[in-house]
């Protein structure tokens, strides 16, 4: 991948699906800024809101994880120069090309389901007086479209990455178990294998949403404590989640038990 210029553009929208919106309009989002404010306060994640037009962040969380070390007003002014004074060059080159097969990919899509797909990824950032990068995971779904239907507003979601994968982006759509791979090699979005849950999986999902804990999981399946584990263990993987929590919220809301 080539080294990005320390230009706000190599991270925008292509010019065929760059939002136009009236200035009048940004007296409206306030709901959308309150929703992630509530949606923060429940959360460890850091949340941040990108603003399409304007190239730069509507809302920025102040849970720690993605600031970097700077405070939000900071990050806020930065804009999309926080990228690039916290993201290697190496890992810039593969949000650059996740942003532009994403646009290309919504493109394909009806108007009416582009707020209906989820982006995910793994990229590092480098806190300030660090060298030592944090491997995140990133998660970015369309939050408000233009009057054309271009993607202005985009809710993104940042938690410690559940595993070492770098270079690989994936594409899921709500309320469906379909999702896609970027190909490094194409740029192209492939549709892989629907997602599925083993017997075990589903049962530990089930049980843990009714409150119990591994132990009584196990009595109730007839496996071992250190078996519960391992089914729990796979469901974080396959789900791309980090605790049971959010393990239920997106089995359930991708119809997989």
């Amino acid at each position: 991948m080539s080294i990005p210029d320390k230009d706000n553009k190599y991270l925008s929208p292509p010019s065929d699906a760059r939002p136009m919106v009236d200035e009048a309009l940004y007296q409206e989002l306030q709901p959308y800024v309150d929703s992630a404010k509530a949606l923060a306060r429940l959360t460890y994640k850091s949340l941040y809101i990108i603003d399409y037009n304007k190239l730069n962040f509507l809302y920025v969380s102040s849970n720690p994880l993605f600031l970097c070390g700077e405070s939000v007003n900071e990050v806020m002014s930065e804009g999309y120069q926080f990228y690039y004074r916290h993201v290697p060059d190496e890992d810039l080159a593969f949000l650059h090309s996740v942003n532009q097969a994403g646009f290309d990919f919504f493109k394909e899509i009806a108007v009416s389901e582009r707020t209906e797909y989820t982006i995910s990824y793994n990229f590092r950032i480098v806190p300030a007086e660090s060298k030592e990068p944090i491997l995140i995971n990133h998660q970015l779904t369309p939050l408000k479209l233009d009057s054309s239907g271009n993607i202005w507003l985009s809710l993104c979601i940042v938690s410690l990455a559940h595993s070492r994968e770098l270079g690989e982006a994936y594409i899921s759509a709500v309320n469906s178990s379909k999702r896609w791979r970027l190909s490094s090699k194409s740029g192209r979005w492939k549709q892989i294998e629907d997602l599925s849950l083993s017997e075990q999986e589903k049962a530990v999902i089930s049980l843990a949403h009714q409150g119990l804990s591994v132990g009584e999981i196990a009595q109730i399946i007839h496996r071992s404590e250190d078996s519960v584990k391992a089914y729990r263990k796979a469901l974080f993987q396959k789900l791309e989640v980090s605790n049971i929590s959010e393990a239920i919220a997106v089995a359930t809301s991708r119809k997989l038990v």
